[in-house]
């Protein structure tokens, strides 16, 4: 990556040179922005339309002026999009609008640093146009709190030895995240390690049960398999692998096996996490957690959050050994 491209955030606590630049622009957009808002909508109430409105705004003052935009191909045809205009919308659709800005901004500099992984992999540089399909691009709840996490850290995303990291997110927990040598082969991720989220079991959906008649739990293997079960199927008979977290790694019936997330899928299940039991011909689910369990558990972030660990802090907890980076 070169130098030119980025600068490093020394101690994960300080962003010079070029964000000390915007600072006062972003801090006096973050003051001013309800009364702003307030003007220019003349008292509009549809939640929609002022932040379709606010993403207007932003676009017409320019205030990402970096060479990284999106490039979203659907099925309506492509749009170029700014890098923040489109995180502002893609953060609005995948966290709770009720959490504590700091998990926010955790979440921020998550869904950047998957592009910007993406670009370097296809590019091998840190500018230019990454390409996506996002379909729902535009229906976000774009409203200030989005567009304040996004724009108070602007540019910034994780690396690890001057490359982009690999930055996965989900919900919940089952208690721990999982460790990335255990659930991928190849590639070392020496940043994706186990750590305690000791409050998620506090979450609504931390738990949850499944039942469905064993026919069903059969169709579903065999459409996933495209093989059909020979013998009487007992869940006894399963070979069922697990990670040292408690995720279901495999499932193996009659030799023909799937991964824990495909079993999680097939089933309509929140997470590979769990545990089956038969009784009666029904197949009954016991599940923890919502979402794959790797890299950083939303509801921790914002538990983290409400204890007042800022968004740095967050992310030092959930990647250690990652180093902030911000575009020049």
């Amino acid at each position: 990556m070169e130098r030119r491209d980025v600068i490093m955030v020394e101690n994960k606590r300080i962003v010079p040179g070029v964000f000390l630049k915007y600072l006062g622009a972003i801090l006096l957009f973050v003051f001013l922005l309800p009364y702003v808002i307030t003007a220019i909508f003349n008292n509009v109430s549809s939640n929609e339309v002022e932040g379709q409105k606010l993403l207007e705004m932003i676009d017409r003052e320019d205030r990402y002026t970096g060479a990284v935009y999106v490039e979203n191909i659907t099925a309506a045809g492509s749009e170029r999009i700014p890098l923040e205009i489109y995180l502002v919308d893609r953060l609005s659709r995948v966290i709770d609008r009720e959490f504590e800005l700091e998990a926010m901004k955790a979440q921020a500099v998550l869904l950047r640093t998957a592009l910007m992984e993406q670009l370097w992999k296809e590019t091998g540089t840190i500018r230019g146009d990454v390409t996506i399909t996002d379909e729902d691009y535009g229906h976000g709840f774009a409203n200030d709190t989005f567009t304040e996490a996004v724009y108070s850290t602007q540019g910034v995303f994780l690396t690890y030895h001057d490359q982009p990291i690999k930055a996965p997110y989900f919900a919940v927990s089952n208690g721990k995240t999982r460790n990335g040598a255990e659930v991928f082969k190849e590639g070392e991720y020496p940043y994706l390690v186990s750590v305690v989220c000791n409050r998620d079991f506090i979450a609504t959906k931390y738990t949850g049960s499944v039942t469905m008649s064993k026919s069903e739990f059969i169709a579903a293997w065999e459409q996933a398999v495209q093989t059909t079960v020979t013998g009487e199927l007992l869940v006894d008979d399963m070979v069922i692998e697990r990670d040292a977290n408690d995720y279901i790694t495999r499932i193996t019936i009659e030799e023909q096996s799937l991964s824990g997330e495909q079993c999680r899928a097939i089933w309509g299940l929140d997470s590979a996490c769990f545990q089956i039991e038969e009784r009666s011909n029904k197949i009954n689910f016991t599940v923890k957690g919502v979402g794959h369990g790797l890299g950083m558990s939303q509801f921790a972030a914002n538990e983290m959050a409400i204890a007042e660990i800022d968004y740095i802090g967050i992310l030092e907890y959930f990647f250690p050994e990652t180093q902030l980076t911000k575009f020049e």
